[in-house]
C-alpha cells in the first residue's frame, strides 16, 4: 500500500443602511473570529488509534479525512496485519488517505514497544482502539505527559438502563462492570488532559460491520414483514459517521473540552418501529412489521437484530452548548444514498436466512413468506 508503514510490536446587491451596514460588520467580525479561532489549531500533529473491525472501525477513516481537511497532519495507528484486512472496508480506503497525505502504520496500540516508539510526537491521540484497560494502558501512559488531549471512544453502551428517563446524559449513571468505565476512571485520575466520547449506532459508507439498516432493508426491499421486538416504540437514534467526525474534530485547540464527556449521537431519535416505517417510505415499499415477545425469540442470537431491544438514546446538548457542534445529517435524508448503496452492493440478490422471520410469523398467526 501506499503511504503506509508496517510496525510491529463558501453579495447580493441590497439597499444598505445602518442597522444592515451593523449586522454586516457584526457578522464580519464573527468570521474573521472564527477564522482566527480555526487557524489557531492548524497544523496539530495527530494520532488516530484505530481498531481493527466492528462497528467504530470507520470512524478513524472519516476522522482522519475531517482532520486533514482542517489542515491537520494526521497519523493513523491501524491495529491488526495489514495483509489480512487492506482488502475489506474501511481499509480499503487507505491508499486514498495516503494520497490526501495521511500516514498510515500497522502495529498493535495496546503494545508498549510500538507506543513508546511514537511517544512524544504528536499533540493530540484519538484512541479509537481499545475497549479496556489493558488494551488502552500503555497507549494513556505513553502519551499523558506530552500531548494537549488524550481523547478517548468510549460508548453510549456503558449507561445503566433507565425506564424513568431513558434518554442517557452525561451523568447518567454508568455501569461499572462495562470495560470502558475502566479507562474513563483511569483518564481521569491519570493527570491527562483529556476528552471522553460516547457513541450510540452509526451508519454511513465502508463500515467494517453489518450496517444496522441492512436488517431492514433484507426484509423491506423482498416484501416481507419486519419482524420487531416487541412493543416496537423503543426510541434509539442512527448516527451518520460524517457528523461523528465533525464533533470529535472540535476538541482540538478548545479547552472547553478538556476533562470532559460527550455524547457522540444525533439530536434526532426514531423508535424501532419507525427505522421500518422510514425505509418503507424512501423505497416506496408498504411495510408490515411483526411484533414478537424477546422472550421467546431472543433479537439477537435468535433473529439476528443489530439493536437493543430496549430504549437506547442519547442527548448530545452538550456538545451542542459546549463544542458549538450541529449535526448536518438527517437519516430520512440519507436513506435514499444508503438504499442506492445496498442495491449497489449485491445484497438484494444474496440468500438471506429468513427460518427465524417464519418461526416468528407462523407464531403471530401469519402465513410464513416465501421469498
Amino acid at each position: 500500500m501506499r503511504g503506509t508503514v508496517a510496525m510491529d510490536s463558501k453579495f447580493l446587491g441590497k439597499r444598505l443602511n445602518k442597522t444592515s451596514i451593523a449586522k454586516a460588520r457584526k457578522n464580519a467580525s464573527a468570521e474573521r473570529g472564527g477564522r482566527l479561532a480555526r487557524l489557531a489549531v492548524r497544523n496539530e500533529n495527530v494520532l488516530i488509534a484505530n481498531t481493527k473491525g466492528g462497528g467504530h472501525a470507520f470512524i478513524g477513516l472519516y476522522l482522519a479525512r475531517k482532520l486533514t481537511s482542517d489542515g491537520h497532519k494526521v497519523t493513523i495507528l491501524n491495529d491488526g496485519d495489514a495483509s489480512k484486512v487492506t482488502a475489506k472496508a474501511p481499509y480499503d480506503q487507505y491508499d486514498k488517505l495516503a494520497d490526501e497525505g495521511v500516514e498510515i502504520l500497522w502495529g498493535s496500540p495496546a503494545d508498549e514497544g510500538v507506543v513508546q516508539g511514537l511517544a512524544g510526537k504528536f499533540d493530540v491521540v484519538y484512541d479509537n482502539n481499545g475497549k479496556d484497560l489493558d488494551t488502552c494502558k500503555p497507549l494513556i501512559d505513553a502519551f499523558k505527559g506530552t500531548v494537549k488531549n488524550f481523547v478517548f471512544v468510549s460508548s453510549a453502551g456503558m449507561y445503566k438502563p433507565d425506564n424513568i428517563e431513558p434518554c442517557a446524559i452525561e451523568d447518567s449513571e454508568r455501569k461499572s462492570s462495562a470495560g470502558h468505565y475502566g479507562v474513563e476512571e483511569y483518564l481521569a485520575e491519570s493527570g491527562a488532559p483529556f476528552t471522553i466520547f460516547r457513541p450510540l449506532y452509526i451508519y454511513g459508507k465502508f463500515t467494517a460491520k453489518g450496517a444496522y439498516l441492512d436488517f431492514y432493508l433484507d426484509r423491506t426491499m423482498r416484501g416481507r414483514p419486519v419482524p420487531i421486538p416487541a412493543p416496537g416504540i423503543q426510541m434509539t437514534s442512527l448516527t451518520h459517521v460524517e457528523d461523528v467526525a465533525s464533533m470529535m474534530s472540535m476538541v482540538i485547540g478548545n479547552d472547553k473540552a478538556i476533562g470532559k464527556s460527550f455524547n457522540l449521537c444525533s439530536d434526532r431519535y426514531i423508535s424501532l418501529a419507525g427505522i421500518a416505517n422510514m425505509c418503507g417510505k424512501v423505497a416506496g415499499k408498504d411495510v408490515e412489521i411483526v411484533l414478537y415477545d424477546p422472550k421467546t425469540f431472543d433479537p439477537k442470537k435468535d433473529v439476528g437484530f443489530p439493536m437493543r431491544a430496549s430504549h437506547f438514546f442519547a442527548s448530545p446538548q452538550k456538545a451542542k452548548e459546549e463544542l458549538g457542534w450541529t449535526p448536518s445529517h438527517r437519516l430520512m435524508e440519507d436513506l435514499e444514498e444508503v438504499i442506492a448503496d445496498y442495491k449497489a452492493s449485491g445484497r438484494l440478490e444474496k440468500d438471506i436466512d429468513f427460518s427465524v422471520d417464519d418461526k416468528i410469523l407462523a407464531s403471530a398467526g401469519k402465513v410464513p413468506v416465501s421469498v
